[in-house]
């Protein structure tokens, strides 16, 4: 990581918090912080415990645009991760490209909720 910039942090003022850095030319390295506090709201929101909810990071490439639009033309990846975790090593990344990460939940059939997202990189 010596000729990368340093994590960019989400901004995101509520829940949790997530920052990205580029760890080498093909992967970033997200690394993220829940309270215990929004483990239980999440818990109570969703009614399922917090170890069983199906926790991803979506990495978006938003190289062409300004921002994510959930209009079904964002590209993306899922990384499923662990509830336990607080970082994660996403691969397949290009250099030149700029993305930004999501921390949330997706759902059975498909649904995704982000809980944060972090600010953009370009390599």
């Amino acid at each position: 990581m010596d000729n990368y910039p340093p994590m960019q942090s989400s901004t995101d003022g509520d829940g949790p918090s997530i920052s990205i850095a580029w760890k080498d030319e093909q992967s970033i390295l997200a690394k993220w912080r829940m309270t215990e506090e929004f483990q239980k709201e999440i818990e109570r929101e969703f009614v399922i415990p917090f170890a069983e909810l199906p926790f991803v990071l979506r990495l978006y490439d938003v190289t062409d645009r300004a921002h994510i639009r959930n209009d079904g033309s964002d590209i993306y990846s899922d990384f499923d991760i662990n509830h336990r975790s607080s970082e994660w090593i996403l691969y397949g990344v290009m250099p030149g490209l700029s993305y930004c990460v999501d921390l949330g939940i997706r759902m059975i059939d498909g649904r995704f909720y982000s809980f944060s997202r972090s600010e953009m990189i370009t390599s």
